[in-house]
C-alpha cells in the first residue's frame, strides 16, 4: 500500500479498512474539517484490490461527480476542501439517505440566454443584499456579484440580444469579438459586455456546459478606442463654480464633482462619509471604499471645499450628505439627480463624472511634482514599493501642504521633494 498511500493533495487516498471485508479497500476523500479543525473523510466506494480504489479515485479527479453525504457529516464540515490549486469545493450534496437519486441536468445545449439567466439566479444579490450593500457597504457573500457589477452585467446582457438564442458552448472568441465589433457600442458599453462574457465563461466551465473558457481570449483593443475618461478641463471646473443652482438635487450634484476634483473622491465615497468622521478643525476627513489602501484613509480638505463641508456638516446626521425629506443621500440618489436633469442642463461638462475629477486631481497633483507616496494616500491607492505602505506613514500635515497647491490654474509648482521652486 506504500506505493498508493502518498499522493498529490487534495487527490484523494487509498484505505485499508481491515480483515475480514469482502471489499476492504476504500477511494478516500478529506472533504472538510469540523470546528476542531479534525478532519472528515468521505468514502467514493470500496473495493476488492488496492488497484482498483487508486483507479477510482484516478476517474474520479478527472471527471468530479457530485458525491451523496449523509446530511448529518455534511452540517459538521466548516470549512470545506477544494480541489487542488483553485477555490472550488468538492460537488457534494448532502442527503437524508445514501439511496437519494442524484438528478444531473443536461446544460450542453443550454443557449446564452439560458446560461445568463441560470447565472443570475445563482450569482446576482437579491433584493434584501442590495439593501444591505447600499445601506451599509456590505457587499454579498458566497460569490454573488455586488450590486454595481450585477446592474452593469445586466446592462451587458441588454445589449446582447444577437447571442440569446446561440448554443453557449458553439461560440468561440471570434463570435464574441465580431458581435462585440458590430454592435458599435461605446466604449463603456464595450468593456461591460467583455466583462460579462468572461463571467459567463466562468461560470459555464464551473458548470460542465464548456470545456475552454474562450471568452479571456477577447481583446477590446481591437474593437474600440480608448474610453473618455479624462479629467475635467480648466474651463469646466470653473464652469463648475459659475453654476447657480435651481434645486437641493441640482446643488448636491454640482458640490459632489467639485469635491471629486479637489478631493480625489469617488462619488459613492462621498456619499459614505460620516459625519462623526468629518474633522472641521483640523481640516481632514476620513472615507474610501473599494480596496485596502482606500478604505479609512485620512483626506485632507482642500481650503476651497471648507464651506461645501460646513454648508452640509450636522452633527445630528449620521451622513454628512442627506436629502430634502430627512433621509440619507444614497449613490443611486447622485447618479438619478446627475442622470436625469443636471448633465443635460449643462452640456458644457457633458460627459465628465466624478470619477473624472479623482483622476483630475491625481493628475494635477502629479504635474506639480507631489511626491507618489503622498498622492496615493490622497487617491486611496497602493504604493508601488511595499516599504512605502509600511515605513513612510505620509503625515495629514503633508497631504494639507499638497493639496493647497492645486488650483487647477496654468503654472508649475515643484513642491514636497528635495527642494520648492517656482516656473
Amino acid at each position: 500500500m506504500d506505493k498508493f498511500s502518498r499522493r498529490r493533495n487534495g487527490t484523494g487516498t487509498v484505505v485499508f479498512l481491515g480483515k475480514g471485508r469482502y471489499k476492504p479497500y476504500a477511494a478516500r476523500l478529506l472533504v472538510g474539517k469540523d470546528t476542531n479543525g479534525k478532519p472528515i473523510y468521505h468514502d467514493i466506494d470500496t473495493f476488492e484490490t488496492d488497484l482498483d480504489a487508486l483507479v477510482c479515485l484516478e476517474n474520479w479527479n478527472k471527471n468530479p461527480l457530485p458525491l451523496k453525504i449523509n446530511q448529518e457529516k455534511y452540517d459538521r464540515i466548516i470549512i470545506f476542501t477544494c480541489f487542488p490549486r483553485t477555490d472550488t469545493p468538492y460537488p457534494l450534496v448532502p442527503v437524508e439517505s445514501k439511496k437519494s437519486t442524484i438528478h444531473r441536468k443536461d446544460k450542453t445545449h443550454y443557449t446564452f440566454k439560458q446560461v445568463f439567466e441560470e447565472m443570475e439566479k445563482v450569482k446576482f444579490p437579491n433584493k434584501e443584499e442590495i439593501k444591505k450593500e447600499l445601506e451599509e457597504h456590505i457587499k454579498p457573500g458566497d460569490g454573488k456579484y455586488a450590486y454595481h457589477n450585477s446592474r452593469n452585467m445586466l446592462t451587458a446582457y441588454h445589449n446582447s440580444k444577437g447571442l440569446y438564442d446561440r448554443i453557449y458552448r458553439e461560440l468561440r472568441t471570434s463570435d464574441f469579438q465580431d458581435y462585440i465589433k458590430e454592435s458599435k457600442k461605446t466604449p463603456s458599453a464595450v468593456k461591460q459586455m467583455v466583462q460579462l462574457y468572461k463571467n459567463m465563461d466562468q461560470y459555464a466551465f464551473q458548470e460542465d456546459i464548456i470545456d475552454k473558457n474562450y471568452a479571456q481570449y477577447i481583446s477590446r483593443t481591437r474593437m474600440s478606442s480608448k474610453s473618455n475618461r479624462s479629467p475635467f478641463t480648466y474651463e469646466q471646473i470653473q464652469y463648475l463654480w459659475n453654476i447657480e443652482a435651481e434645486d437641493k438635487k441640482e446643488e448636491i450634484v454640482k458640490d459632489i464633482l467639485l469635491l471629486a476634483n479637489y478631493e480625489g473622491c469617488r462619488a459613492e465615497e462621498l456619499c459614505f462619509i460620516y459625519t462623526k468622521k468629518v474633522h472641521l478643525k483640523d481640516n481632514y476627513f476620513v472615507a474610501g471604499l473599494k480596496t485596502d489602501n482606500g478604505i479609512d484613509r485620512e483626506i485632507p480638505i482642500h481650503p476651497l471645499m471648507k464651506p461645501i463641508f460646513e454648508k452640509y456638516y450636522n452633527p445630528n446626521n449620521e451622513f454628512l450628505f442627506m436629502k430634502e425629506n430627512g433621509k440619507r443621500l444614497f449613490y443611486a440618489d447622485y447618479n438619478n439627480y446627475y442622470n436625469h436633469k443636471f448633465i443635460d442642463k449643462h452640456e458644457f461638462v457633458k460627459g465628465k463624472t466624478a470619477h473624472c475629477g479623482r483622476h483630475g486631481l491625481e493628475t494635477e497633483l502629479k504635474r506639480l511634482n507631489i511626491r507618489p507616496q503622498i498622492i496615493n494616500s490622497i487617491i486611496g491607492h497602493k504604493n508601488g514599493n511595499t516599504g512605502d505602505d509600511i515605513y513612510n506613514h505620509v503625515s495629514i500635515e503633508e497631504k494639507l501642504e499638497a493639496i493647497k497647491l492645486v488650483t487647477f490654474k496654468p503654472g508649475k509648482i515643484y513642491v514636497l521633494n528635495s527642494e520648492r521652486k517656482t516656473s
